[in-house]
């Protein structure tokens, strides 16, 4: 079993320090190292339900534990941003703070995920691929969306709804210093150049502009998800 130091996990892990060398050492899957947490860690280190990682993994070969409407039972499969954690009856919905990740609690009604398009393929049977920014991908009959814009999916795979990336929509702010802060968007500025398109966000009554790829669209005029248990400090 492949092994991590503690000294090399990425610092936002709720880990004890100077108690172990080797830490829980995510599997391949839809987030990196750097932007995810390993399944056994959250029920373990995070939520509590389990002391050690075997009470962990008992709970996981039960197959209570979803991400995303799936049953998942390895304790090493990665979870990140804006995934759905269901156990039992207790929902989760993951989202970035500024001091990594959190585990809102959520309604049953607002188990449905937000995914941000990163770029589209076009397939030979005439439909677009849209590969989103856990890694999935979705094939849809129109070309109705574009880069930056978040669809709401269901756990059946269904699209919900899109929320269009421009000006006047609010959005989570998902990476650098203003991680976890709620914005809304005032102007997006198109670079012609490798560097990235810039948009200009409203962070409590200022205008500060941050990499296109920071911005996590979540909403037209109020956002689809309730960020009112969302402690980002």
């Amino acid at each position: 079993m492949s092994k991590l130091k503690r000294l090399a996990a990425p610092s936002f892990w709720p880990i004890e320090t100077k108690t172990k060398k080797y830490v829980i050492m995510p599997k391949p899957g839809p987030h990196s190292l750097k932007t995810s947490m390993p399944l056994g860690m959250v029920l373990r280190d995070v939520l509590k339900h389990a002391e050690t990682l075997k009470e962990a993994r008992a709970i996981l070969n039960k197959g209570v534990v979803k991400v995303n409407g799936r049953a998942r039972k390895d304790h090493g499969f990665p979870v990140g941003f804006m995934d759905i954690i269901e156990i039992g009856d207790d929902v989760y919905r993951i989202l970035a703070g500024r001091k990594g990740l959190h585990l809102v609690s959520i309604d049953r009604k607002e188990a449905f995920r937000l995914l941000r398009v990163e770029n589209k393929v076009h397939l030979k049977n005439r439909k677009i691929q849209l590969n989103l920014h856990d890694g999935s991908n979705i094939a849809v009959e129109k070309d109705d969306y574009k880069t930056g814009d978040v669809i709401a999916m269901d756990m059946e795979n269904k699209i919900k709804s899109v929320v269009r990336f421009e000006k006047d929509s609010v959005a989570l702010i998902a990476h650098g210093k203003n991680t976890g802060a709620f914005v809304t968007i005032k102007k997006i500025i198109i670079t012609k150049s490798s560097h990235p398109n810039i948009v200009v966000v409203s962070v409590d009554g200022k205008d500060v502009p941050v990499p296109k790829d920071y911005v996590f669209v979540v909403g037209k005029d109020k956002p689809l998800i309730s960020l009112a248990n969302l402690k980002l400090q």
